[in-house]
């Protein structure tokens, strides 16, 4: 089933150790109420799916409508992995055959049983009015791109209604020994992301695979009875906007909550992401061929809108919320949905062998609203770092699985730095020496000679020598007392944490005003343009400065942006004010330069000669 290190383990031992190993620490994940899909089984979703695959017209060699390769019924999770390494092109699953109609949809949208997202943020009201417009601009740009088809989510949610099991949920379990580290994997199959179509989120796609990692030392602790207290060293959830350290907490991050032994995971509604902290999650997508222009507007914006500055995730970005509220229903221990644990890994033939898509491939070029491949696969078929190196994937190359692996750590780079500190001092016996062979052959010449460079190379091997010291020292104490835990955020870049103010974005006029400014700042430069209201440069600014003010009000710091619009106007005049009598007044104006600094200088050393010496 898994390779491991140690020999002389039999193969249904070991699944059974998995199998323990999986349930004793199996994540509880608390979902946002208004959630449509919770986890499903892959088997259900695959027997109510079809398989389509790219088509080419034969005589001008253009795409052609997909062909259609099983309809529903005919496909199940052993005939998945016989087409998956049959097929030459790529490959991709429905699971909802067809959208529903305007009227089908707004009879699923009045069923009551339907759950809601409770009233609250407004995701324009978090941000600026710059960030807005941005994302209208995304907004249009999905009428040219790949996109989900409407009423695709209200079709997979009554589908999924239909197949999934209302007392539990399956999770999908790995065990992984590598570096000294047991790696838990636990992966979640979701029918549909509808993030952006229900929550209004970034993007909408059929299936959704999701993951929580756990690392434990290995061989892992595994107390009779169990300790509740014994927890994984470390644990990492799959996120949208993290990588490397920043998606791995230490098991006494104050972040993390905990069960007993199972960790808390806070899931994003429609998103599936994870989340440490439950909140709603201010998400801002910044075009990098635009950093430029955001820096500018920030700058500008700090001066006429000072309380920005106090204002968690606002500024300029295409604006997203992530709400990871946990207040819906819950999964696992504890919780009113049990799970059902399913091991699958390298061996398990629908992770192995089927590469393409889990659901509708729009072909979207940002590959946003793309169904992803598998747990095991990327879209373009290669291995997901994740699944072939969870340990980097998680960037837990630098850190120790466990005391032993720490103590002999230190054992050996206290061997290491001795022999670099006998390297160290004979270099710096030799640079001495140099040194004075220099010197003495300057003092022959009669001459003192430059010596700085050689004298400079001394004192630099000294320093790394004193470094190395200090080091070997250091490790000598803590092989003792042992090394100190530290902050357990030390490692993170970013730390994600719940950045939207819900009192403030839930103001009335705030929201009415938020979600109208964007077209009313598209239909105000239409009309500046078609007004004929004079130079274009003054008009727009005009209309920029009636956007700022309703903008001010909305967020009710009106007095504040006319104060500080008052000052820039201020200091823009007197800058013109000044200008203009450099440039036609430029002997008065260098006299009056003249004479000020001589009086400066004169009170100087007045002051200096009645000083006291």
């Amino acid at each position: 089933m898994i390779a491991y290190r140690g020999a002389g383990r039999p193969a249904e031992s070991s699944a059974a150790e998995d199998l323990q190993l999986l349930q004793r620490y199996e994540p509880v994940l608390r979902f946002t109420r208004g959630e449509l899909f919770l986890p499903m089984p892959v088997e259900r979703y695959i027997e109510r799916a079809s398989m389509w695959r790219p088509a080419a017209d034969s005589r001008t060699g253009r795409r052609a409508e997909p062909e259609r390769v099983c309809a529903p019924g005919e496909l199940t999770a052993a005939r998945l992995a016989e087409i998956g390494p049959l097929a030459s092109q790529g490959l991709w699953l429905r699971f909802a055959e067809r959208s529903l109609s305007r009227k089908e949809l707004r009879g699923w949208r009045r069923d009551a049983n339907r759950p809601r997202l409770a009233a609250g943020t407004s995701r324009f009201a978090a941000v600026g009015l710059l960030s807005r417009l941005i994302d209208a601009v995304l907004r249009l740009s999905l009428l040219l791109r790949g996109r989900v088809p409407g009423g695709t989510t209200a079709a997979a949610e009554q589908s999924y209604r239909a197949a999934a099991d209302p007392g539990s949920c399956p999770y999908y379990g790995r065990v992984v020994r590598d570096r000294g580290f047991v790696v838990l994997q636990y992966w979640f199959f979701y029918a549909m992301n509808d993030w952006r179509s229900t929550f209004g989120g970034v993007n909408d796609h059929e299936a959704d695979w999701e993951q929580v990692t756990l690392f434990l030392s290995d061989p892992p602790d595994l107390p009779d009875p169990p300790n509740p207290t014994a927890r994984p060293a470390w644990i990492a959830f799959s996120s949208h906007d993290e990588v490397g350290d920043d998606l791995r907490r230490r098991s006494d991050d104050p972040d993390l909550q905990w069960e007993d032994t199972h960790p808390v995971v806070f899931v994003g509604a429609g998103s599936h992401s994870g989340a440490y902290l439950a909140g709603d999650y201010l998400v801002t997508v910044e075009p990098p061929a635009l950093r430029r222009v955001a820096a500018a507007f920030r700058r500008v914006s700090r001066l006429l809108l000072p309380w920005t500055r106090a204002r968690a995730g606002r500024g300029f970005g295409i604006p997203f919320i992530d709400y990871r509220r946990g207040d819906g229903p819950g999964v696992g221990p504890g919780e009113q949905l049990r799970w059902c644990a399913v091991v699958a890994d390298d061996a398990t033939p629908w992770v192995r062998d089927y590469r393409g898509l889990w659901g509708l491939d729009t072909g979207d070029p940002f590959g946003g609203e793309r169904a992803p491949a598998g747990p095991r696969y990327e879209r373009d078929g290669s291995v997901r770092l994740a699944w072939s190196d969870p340990v980097g994937w998680a960037g837990l190359d630098k850190e120790t699985p466990s005391l032993a692996v720490e103590q002999q750590a230190m054992n050996d780079r206290m061997i290491e730095l001795d022999g670099q500190l006998i390297a160290a001092a004979a270099e710096l016996d030799a640079r001495g020496d140099e040194l004075r062979r220099a010197r003495v052959g300057s003092r022959a010449l009669g001459r003192g000679g430059d010596l700085a460079g050689l004298e400079a190379s001394v004192e630099q091997t000294r320093a790394r020598r004193q470094a190395l010291r200090a080091e070997r020292d250091a490790l000598a104490v803590a092989s003792v007392s042992g090394l100190p835990r530290g902050d357990p955020h030390a490692h993170l870049r970013h730390r994600a944490l719940p950045n939207v103010d819900p009192v403030h974005t839930r103001s009335r006029v705030l929201g009415v005003w938020s979600g109208i400014s964007a077209s009313v700042l598209l239909a105000g430069a239409a009309v500046v343009i078609l007004g004929h209201f004079g130079p274009l440069l003054p008009a727009f600014g005009g209309l920029a400065v009636a956007m700022l003010c309703i903008e001010a009000f909305a967020q009710r710091h009106l007095w504040q942006f006319v104060a500080g619009l008052i000052a820039a106007a201020a200091v823009a005049l007197a800058a013109f004010l000044v200008a203009e009598a450099v440039i036609g007044n430029w002997r008065i104006a260098v006299a009056v330069v003249l004479i000020f600094a001589a009086v400066v200088l004169l009170l100087a050393n007045i002051r200096s000669f009645f000083v006291r010496r």
